[in-house]
């Protein structure tokens, strides 16, 4: 997503296209394919010389819609950029060849009513075929918004894909700072504004309990259905992909009340910028756990909202924010367990909370508006108890949270660990 418009991807299934419009996915492949041995063989690397080098030859052989062979050769050369990419970094790659049947088409080639989802793709001059797409309430609230413009369309086999485009407001001048420490099971932090903090925690709706819960049946699966592969593998697919669907939905949950919370505060969201390196000496255990964090989709599903709210978001290096003592500075460099206890002025706190404060002081240094609206002090919140940041939302009446008996631990009020006593 670039910084000045946000894009989102409305997916519809088809269970049957028209053989004409079939035949047009093949002729577009083959457009593509073409393009890539011209490009390839003439050395060409931009839409321009693509165009004056092949378009007259390719419009000729094909009798598709001319706006197609534009497209296919800016999809020619999205794959020769990654085809070359892994020739010049020195590794194995083969000539690129497209193999799926697919149509990509501009705005201005098809037609969509919003209203009632019908659409009109041409084919070749003045032929068309149309096509009426389910429309679910989903897609209706970006297509009935007239800020949401229509962008590129992509057709399969199995799917349409209409992009839509909106221009995002710009970020406005943070009067608060909500910082986070991502973890697996929530996201603890400090929510600070003026002279005053407040110790808040955002519960993941339970991400870590239903992973384990998957993991454990296809565990039993695997161990059930040793003897016939092919069931296995589906089996196992469709218990992954109820996995995704749970996990996406709390996320989704979870990251909309923290963007609606934020904007109302008018506060910036502080987020750690996390990349995991390596094993690290971790067991078998913990790298699967690690492996298996959807910490980075928490963290895109913040940001994409966050633009579209207005609301500013501030990556820090995550590097000792958890070992730095954040009245003093002092860093420790041995383990710290579940409590954080400075050595040198007896500063002690959770673990997490902790990092949040470090995280919270690190922005604060690298922001300047955000520095002249929060003037934290740490040490207000060493008797402070945790609470919740926002309220999830409800689930759809239909929906069905919790089908394996884990349970939610949204809106519990618990108090801090490891307060100095």
């Amino acid at each position: 997503m670039s910084p000045a418009a946000a894009v989102r991807s409305l997916s519809f299934p088809v269970a049957d296209l028209p053989r004409p419009l079939l035949g047009v996915l093949a002729e577009f492949r083959q457009v593509v394919n073409k393009s890539i041995r011209i490009a390839l063989r003439e050395d060409l690397r931009s839409r321009f010389r693509l165009t004056r080098a092949a378009y007259a030859v390719l419009s000729a052989e094909h009798s598709i819609h001319r706006h197609y062979i534009v497209s296919a050769f800016e999809v020619a050369l999205a794959v020769l950029k990654v085809y070359r990419r892994r020739v010049r970094k020195g590794k194995r790659a083969n000539v690129p060849y497209v193999k799926q049947l697919f149509l990509k088409a501009e705005n201005t080639s098809y037609w969509l009513d919003r209203e009632t989802g019908r659409l009109r793709i041409p084919m070749r001059g003045t032929e068309g075929v149309q096509l009426m797409l389910p429309l679910s309430d989903w897609h209706r609230s970006f297509l009935s918004d007239s800020s949401w413009g229509l962008g590129t369309l992509t057709v399969t086999s199995e799917r349409i894909i209409v992009t839509v485009r909106k221009d995002v407001p710009a970020p406005c001048v943070p009067q608060a700072a909500v910082a986070l420490d991502t973890n697996e099971d929530s996201l603890d932090g400090v929510e600070a504004a003026g002279t005053e903090a407040r110790l808040v925690t955002v519960p993941l709706g339970g991400v870590r309990e239903v992973q384990a819960t998957h993991f454990r049946r296809r565990r039993r699966l695997a161990k059930k259905k040793c003897g016939d592969r092919r069931v296995l593998r589906g089996l196992l697919a469709r218990e992954g992909q109820r996995e995704r669907h749970r996990v996406t939905q709390r996320l989704h949950r979870v990251s909309k009340g923290l963007v609606e919370t934020a904007k109302t505060m008018k506060a910036a969201v502080v987020l750690e910028n996390l990349t995991l390196h390596g094993a690290g000496g971790r067991s078998r255990r913990m790298n699967r756990r690690l492996s298996s964090w959807p910490r980075r989709e928490l963290h895109r599903q913040i940001e994409y909202k966050a633009a579209l709210a207005g609301v500013p978001v501030i990556k820090v290096n995550p590097a000792w924010t958890s070992k730095t003592c954040p009245v003093c500075g002092v860093r420790r460099r041995d383990r710290v367990g579940q409590d954080f206890v400075c050595l040198l002025c007896d500063w002690e706190m959770d673990r997490q909370h902790n990092a949040a404060c470090n995280i919270l002081q690190s922005a604060l240094a690298s922001n300047e508006a955000l520095a002249r609206a929060v003037r934290f002090r740490p040490g207000a919140l060493r008797h402070d108890v945790v609470s919740p940041l926002c309220d999830l939302p409800a689930l759809p009446a239909s929906a069905r949270d919790e089908p394996s008996g884990a349970e939610s631990a949204v809106g519990c009020h618990r108090p801090m660990k490891g307060q100095n006593r």
